[in-house]
């Protein structure tokens, strides 16, 4: 059984967790909408070297095949 000490501090390390983890979420989201608009001619993919979008490209591509891949281990 678990003391109220060891809870509360169960309790503070998830907490802790669980909020680094969204901030993780959120920066991942906004990595990839900049990525996204490096790809798109009508955003800033006019600005970028065809090299950029290039690299832009491999890193969507790898995160869309690793979260399919996690999917498919479910």
């Amino acid at each position: 059984m678990m003391r109220d000490d060891e809870r509360a501090t169960m309790r503070e390390h998830i907490l802790f967790l669980g909020t680094a983890l969204e901030n993780e979420r959120a920066n991942s989201k906004m990595k990839t909408r900049l990525l996204q608009r490096m790809l798109d001619p009508e955003d800033l993919g006019h600005a970028v070297t065809h090299e950029v979008r290039r690299l832009a490209y491999a890193v969507l591509n790898n995160e869309f095949n690793d979260q399919r891949d996690m999917e498919n281990k479910k």
